[in-house]
């Protein structure tokens, strides 16, 4: 693994043999890891050379470094960024996994990809869904768009007609608790387009406890609605969902991997959150305590763990939310 991808530090491995070894199931799917190629960033985007390539065979050396003793798989999500050649990244993607029958794939797509290129790829090339995101809003306002702003209707009628899965990461300031983000989910999901099964990223975008919170009692009861719980680290929304959703509908993700290798956590502040990288903050001494922050990933699977004993969740369900549920609806044979 290329050193670059991860700053891994003595104290990130004495606390995942002290508090987690024991705790995280055997077997994970990761349901939200991206693969990145700079190659295919133009050279004028400012997102090129931002982070370090992350192929398959990285991304493998990742996941043996922070999950020690683990078997994991992956849905690998197209990773947005300003300036990708969609469909040479979506070649190169297709090209790492190809022949793996345990590996799934979200297409990377964007408003302005033809409905041609994405059916050929769902067809020719295995992908299972689509990644979108707010970044490529057609309003170029990636904060207060709608899902339709980056997920227009005639790729929404395509993703129907063919049954596909739809990784979203919400836009707006409360994410799932946006009258009109759920007002369309509820529209998308009972009414225009029932065969889309929908991924909510970031457990329906709920950093804070505030979202989740507002849209849960709505969401709950929608068809075709599952979670990913990548890069939360707020113990609050875990308790929120685990206490309101059926466990059957949530997939463990990471992230992975400039979004979870910081060391530091996505901290809430009220109704906001922020991403805080405790390298970057020079008056962080720490002189009450040889201990010192962890990788994010840390931050979110200790929140979880923690989720998981308040809200009495079992072995059993844990196994579920860590592999059992996206071996079972994504139809991979995991023996």
């Amino acid at each position: 693994m290329d050193k670059k991808l991860i700053d891994y530090r003595e104290h990130d491995k004495n606390f995942w043999y002290e508090e987690l070894e024991e705790w995280v199931p055997k077997r994970i799917y990761d349901c939200h890891i991206h693969m990145l190629k700079n190659d295919l960033i133009d050279d004028s985007s400012e997102h090129k050379n931002l982070f370090p390539d992350a192929d398959l065979e990285g991304l493998k050396g990742w996941h043996n470094t922070v999950f020690p003793n683990r078997e994991v798989n992956n849905l690998f999500l197209g990773r947005p960024a300003l300036g990708t050649r969609i469909n040479e990244y979506n070649d190169f993607m297709y090209q790492q996994i190809n022949g793996n029958p345990l590996t799934r794939a979200h297409r990377l797509t964007t408003p302005k990809d033809s409905l041609k290129d994405i059916e050929s790829d769902i067809k020719n090339k295995g992908f299972q869904g689509l990644k979108v995101y707010r970044m490529y809003s057609v309003t170029g306002d990636m904060a207060n768009c709608i899902i339709e702003d980056f997920l227009p209707h005639e790729q929404l009628e395509l993703a129907n007609e063919l049954g596909l899965w739809v990784t979203l990461h919400m836009s707006r300031e409360d994410g799932c608790g946006d009258e009109k983000n759920l007002k369309d989910l509820e529209e998308f999901t009972t009414k225009r387009y029932p065969n889309i099964k929908w991924i909510l990223a970031h457990i329906a975008r709920s950093f804070t406890y505030r979202p989740i919170e507002i849209g849960i009692n709505t969401l709950k009861n929608l068809p075709n609605i599952w979670y990913d719980l990548s890069a939360v680290t707020d113990i609050r929304p875990y308790i929120t969902l685990f206490n309101n959703e059926n466990h059957k509908r949530i997939f463990y993700g990471t992230d992975a991997v400039e979004s979870v290798s910081f060391h530091g956590a996505y901290s809430a502040f009220g109704h906001a959150h922020q991403q805080v990288e405790t390298d970057n903050i020079a008056s962080l001494k720490f002189s009450h305590t040889t201990n010192r922050p962890l990788i994010c990933l840390y931050e979110q699977l200790i929140a979880l763990k923690q989720a998981s004993i308040i809200c009495e969740i079992d072995s059993e369900q844990l196994e579920d939310i860590f592999w059992r549920n996206a071996v079972r609806e994504f139809n991979v044979h995991w023996n």
